[in-house]
This record gives C-alpha cells, structure tokens and sequence, in this order.
C-alpha cells in the first residue's frame, strides 16, 4: 500500500473478523474498532470504543468501514462522510434508492470516497472465466444459483426491524451480476418475490432480457448450499463454484463443458478483499471517486427494480 490508509471500523462483525482484519494486519494498516457488543480488548486495534459517535469524533482515521446491521448503514454512512471520511459500508449501501443517491451527493460535495463492499468479483476466477468464454461480448447468457440454509429466527439475515432479507442479502449480488456481465439495455424482466410468514422477502426469481442477452437468477433463504454461476456461450458453457464467498486458503476450479466434453481449469488461491482494497488504495491516491458512484448508482438501480416486485 503506497498510501497511508488508517480505519476506523464501525461494528465489528463476523465479516470483519474471518475476511477482513488479516488483510489489515498483512499490509501493517492500522485499524480502530468501535463496537457497543464487544467488551474485551481487541487485540491489534490501535483505538477502540464503545459510542460510534465519539469515535467518530475522536478517530485519527482517514476511512470509516461500516459494519453494522442493513438499517443502520445510511444513518451512520451520512455521519461519516459530513464529517470529512472516506466511507466504504457493507453489501446493502442503503435500505431505500433516495438513500443511497443521498450518499452520493454528499460524497461528491465533500470529495470524498464512497464504496459498497462487494468483492467477490476481485477473485481471480471471475476474470479467468470471462476470458475463457471470450470475453463479456461473447457471453450470451448467465444463469445464477445462490440457496443458502434458512436463518435462525435471531438472526439479522431474518430480522425485519433490522432491515434483512433476501434482497437486502442477496440482492446487491444479482445486480453486481448484471453490471459485470452484461453491458445491454434492459428489454424486459420478470422478477418473483416470495415472502414467509412473517412477511420477510426469502426468495427471488428473476429473467431479465437484454437485447441479444439473458439473466436468470435464483437467490433464496433456506434449502441446500448452493453458490454457482454457469456462463454459457454459443459453444461451452462455463461453472463458477464458491463465487459469492470464495475462500481465500483454498484453491478454486472451473469447469468447462465443449462439445460434452468437461475439462477442470485450476484457478488456485486468491484473496478477493485484499485485491478490492489494493483497488482502493489506487483510487483514493488518484482521487478517483467516480469510478465507485457509478457503479453504486448502477447496482442500486437494478436492485430497485427486485424491491418494486417486493409489495
């Protein structure tokens, strides 16, 4: 990292603990950590505290890192960044479109970084797998499956008063889908919404049509571990495993179907955080702000689209 960078993270999540403090300590970035549930020292933090205001406050840091739960992001995303911070927050930006346009008029009018930390595309197989279909023009649908085991009823995924839910989750992955792979205009969609018992969003089916393309997704709350993307091209098709949430100490595969014939492609290890934060660094020394409100603008716009079917 050739630019100083120190963070101040709000919430100390389970996100922040397992994916993102080794990338920290690896690159020597020092990190404070402001957190009401944690009552033991934090081993590592430069600084900790228990108010996010007065860490706010009191923080010599140049970035702020949300981790809190869905609803609190814009409350605490706005704070920060009136207060002169560079702010990423956690997949979803904001609960509401109004919202996150908020965050960015003011991360313009402050000229500061505004970033949604979504990085699983950051992996290596993401890159390999477009070139291996021939690039993105080549690409003439993408099929996505993402089923994870139901929530525990005292989870934030299944909290309504904390904003979760599957187009909370895992509606910002469908429309990082879009962005990545697909660069047509919308002809039609067809998205389906199901909800529980207790009126909480658990599933979403959607067939989106391009010009000469297609989308189609399945992202849902309770069955069996599914993480899979299939790229189909006019002669192969390609299979991404492990693709929203690929481990950084594994290797990874993709496979490739041609003519029935499967072959078995090593990707090998790679970290997807360490390579958006090495991303990010460049960006904030070029004071490249754009490149980020473009594409928050663009993912929030498509994940409108789900949260209108969501009535």
């Amino acid at each position: 990292m050739d630019k100083k960078m120190n963070i101040l993270f709000l919430g100390y999540s389970n996100l922040v603990k397992k994916r993102v403090l080794s990338v920290i300590q690896k690159h020597r970035i020092e990190y404070s950590i402001a957190s009401k549930s944690t009552k033991e020292k934090i081993i590592g933090a430069a600084k900790q505290f228990s108010s996010y205001e007065k860490a706010l406050k009191e923080s010599n840091a140049n970035i702020v890192y949300i981790s809190l739960p869905n609803s609190l992001h814009y409350f605490w995303a706005k704070k920060a960044l009136m207060l002169g911070y560079n702010v990423i927050i956690d997949k979803p930006i904001s609960y509401k479109v109004s919202e996150t346009k908020d965050l960015i008029k003011i991360a313009k009018q402050k000229k500061r970084l505004l970033s949604e930390a979504i990085f699983y595309n950051y992996h290596k197989q993401i890159k390999q797998a477009i070139l291996l279909a021939g690039g993105i023009k080549k690409i003439d649908n993408v099929q996505v499956n993402f089923i994870i085991p139901k929530p525990k009823k005292n989870s934030l995924l299944a909290s309504k008063k904390f904003k979760g839910g599957v187009i909370m989750d895992m509606g910002p992955y469908a429309s990082s889908v879009n962005r990545i792979f697909f660069n047509e205009k919308i002809v039609s969609k067809k998205i389906i919404v199901q909800r529980n018992s207790s009126n909480l969003p658990v599933s979403i089916n959607l067939l989106v049509k391009y010009k000469t393309k297609f989308f189609s997704g399945f992202f849902k709350f309770g069955g069996e571990y599914i993480n899979e993307v299939m790229i189909f091209t006019k002669n192969k098709n390609i299979k991404i495993s492990r693709v929203f949430s690929p481990p950084s100490n594994l290797p990874l595969y993709l496979k490739i179907n041609k003519t029935n014939k499967e072959k078995t492609i090593l990707v090998g290890k790679d970290n997807c955080f360490e390579n958006y934060l090495i991303e990010l660094n460049k960006k904030l020394k070029k004071n490249e702000y754009s490149y980020y409100f473009d594409r928050i603008e663009k993912d929030h716009l498509f994940r409108n689209y789900i949260e209108k079917n969501n009535k």
